[in-house]
């Protein structure tokens, strides 16, 4: 089956495109659109990754191109998210599916478990914060692009997932305000995240573990992607 999978960011592709050996599928980075600006594509044998960028509208904007281009079968929209739920631990993977697509148990086996997952228009940075969506919504999880491309795919008939996995928890913040730090296209402007790093040098033990759980999120939801995808 055509399927055609959603990242925000390289570094959530990354493990999974890993994965991908060269006697299993074929690899390459394609060239895409010019008016989908630095969105990245590659081609998977009869499948496709597209990293689309953070946020509603890098989603929307290259969810459109992507789905006239392709035409996919299926769409699965993946990545990272944060925790809502206290119980729920780094490195969790947690999925929502359309009813058309027939993959529970090829989720549940490889370790994914059934989830609400909101969509938010910023980064969910504090406990506080995160508990209030948790008390509103009753969500699980909480991330910025799955919901836009998943309305994109129904109204083209495609049935959809998400499978996202947990990098920071409910119990804590993270280590600083990434909302500050994105520029006009909901992009991480490394410029403005050095100096607020520069600002807050007790920071750096905290964004260092952070790449760590992020790691441990990507190699999980990596081995449950897989699982689906072969």
């Amino acid at each position: 089956m055509r399927t055609l999978l959603f990242f925000a960011l390289p570094r959530e592709a990354a493990a999974f495109l890993m994965l991908q050996t060269a006697e299993l599928v074929a690899i390459r980075q394609e060239s895409v659109p010019a008016e989908i600006g630095n969105a990245r594509r590659y081609q998977m044998g009869t499948n496709e990754v597209w990293v689309t960028g953070m946020g509603a509208v890098n989603a929307d904007r290259v969810g459109r191109v992507g789905l006239e281009k392709f035409r996919p079968e299926r769409v699965i929209t993946a990545g990272v998210a944060g925790a809502l739920d206290p119980a729920h631990q780094i490195g969790d993977v947690f999925h929502d599916l359309d009813p058309g697509l027939e993959i529970e148990s090829l989720l549940q086996s490889a370790g994914s478990r059934p989830g609400r997952i909101l969509l938010s228009d910023r980064i969910a940075v504090t406990q506080a914060e995160k508990a209030a969506l948790r008390a509103s919504t009753g969500a699980d999880l909480v991330e910025m692009e799955s919901a836009v491309l998943r309305e994109l795919a129904k109204a083209k008939g495609i049935p959809s997932a998400t499978i996202r996995s947990v990098s920071d928890a409910a119990t804590g913040d993270l280590p600083l305000d990434f909302n500050q730090f994105l520029n006009v296209d909901r992009q991480l402007n490394p410029w403005k995240l050095g100096l607020g790093i520069l600002g807050r040098p007790s920071s750096i033990p905290a964004l260092i573990a952070l790449g760590r759980q992020t790691s441990l999120a990507t190699n999980r939801l990596a081995t449950v992607l897989h699982a689906v995808i072969q």
